[in-house]
């Protein structure tokens, strides 16, 4: 795995300062890598395959797709540090992001493209990462756009789905295909990624309630965001402000929380379903991830929580970007 990783950050490093005047907020950007988590998901749902230089490529090319959204990201949500750095758009400019994200989506599929003894699975990989693109893309816009309607629930649920799980099915897609060479379970893989997403964010959006006095200092909660617990509350309790509920009233707050535990042991749930679709090595990355990344969520019992038929008004707000 270590000789992987060396290759990969090789390879990422090699495409993604293929920029020219872009190279040098690309190295910038690069010189503080991620967890490089969808990498190794990858990695460990192919042990048997042989050729290593192809999932290599494969595997840099989802890495450069997420570094892409998390450039473009850092303009739209103006966050000014990444990974104890000053993020590309705060330093070089957002017309500088905007561009090193574009070539960062182009140099993923060049990666694809030049991965070598692959001809015969090549397109459908390229297909799965255009399709991801487009679906985080779409999460993305909805999530900007914050047309939540009269069911919040669906919103959040759509942006989370398409916005974190279509990159994080990713990885599982390609290996299904690597270790298949065909389509045969691409689609479960896809699924199952969805829902790992699904359940991963909701997770992520629950961490700040482990103390409630200092909600009301949550970025989150001062900006409006539209994490699970705030569409949980939306849906639980339609005619109250959720921000100011979740804050001040401890029995609301206690409910919403509840709901999103049901919300993220439906989608573990579903992802699991999925697995039963997968090849067995896919199958077992996907139960190592629950229960590496999910198990703070999975130790805790959940009591069933009352559903309400009314849905709030639409919410002026928008979702955490991820």
């Amino acid at each position: 795995m270590q000789d992987y990783q060396l290759a990969l950050e090789h390879t990422i490093a090699r495409y993604s300062q293929q920029a020219d005047t872009l190279a040098e907020a690309a190295r910038h950007h690069f010189s503080s890598p991620g967890k490089r988590t969808r990498s190794q998901l990858l990695f460990a749902a192919t042990p048997h395959i042989q050729n290593i230089p192809a999932l290599v490529h494969a595997a840099a090319a989802i890495e450069l797709i997420h570094e892409a959204s998390i450039v473009h990201d850092d303009i739209q949500d103006k966050t000014n540090r990444r990974r104890g750095l000053p993020t590309v758009w705060h330093k070089f400019g957002a017309d500088a992001a905007l561009l090193l994200g574009d070539h960062l989506v182009a140099a993923a599929f060049r990666s694809i493209a030049e991965a070598p003894d692959i001809d015969d699975i090549k397109g459908t990989l390229i297909v799965a990462l255009s399709e991801s693109v487009s679906r985080a893309a779409s999460g993305q816009h909805l999530q900007l756009t914050n047309q939540t309607c009269s069911d919040v629930e669906a919103f959040y649920v759509n942006v989370a789905v398409n916005k974190t799980g279509a990159l994080l099915a990713l990885p599982l897609q390609f290996a299904s295909l690597f270790n298949r060479q065909d389509a045969t379970g691409a689609l479960a893989a896809r699924r199952c990624g969805e829902q790992l997403g699904l359940a991963y964010q909701i997770l992520d959006d629950l961490k700040p309630y482990a103390l409630p006095s200092k909600l009301a200092d949550d970025e989150d909660m001062q900006n409006r965001v539209i994490t699970a617990p705030v569409a949980a509350c939306s849906m639980l309790f339609p005619h109250v402000d959720p921000f100011q509920t979740l804050i001040k009233k401890t029995d609301m707050r206690t409910k919403a929380t509840l709901e999103c535990q049901r919300w993220l042991d439906t989608a573990v749930a579903n992802a699991r379903y999925e697995t039963t679709f997968l090849d067995q090595a896919v199958a077992r990355v996907v139960e190592q991830f629950i229960g590496q990344r999910l198990s703070q969520k999975l130790a805790l019992t959940v009591n069933a929580v009352p559903r309400y038929s009314e849905y709030s008004p639409r919410v002026t707000a928008r979702m955490e970007a991820v």
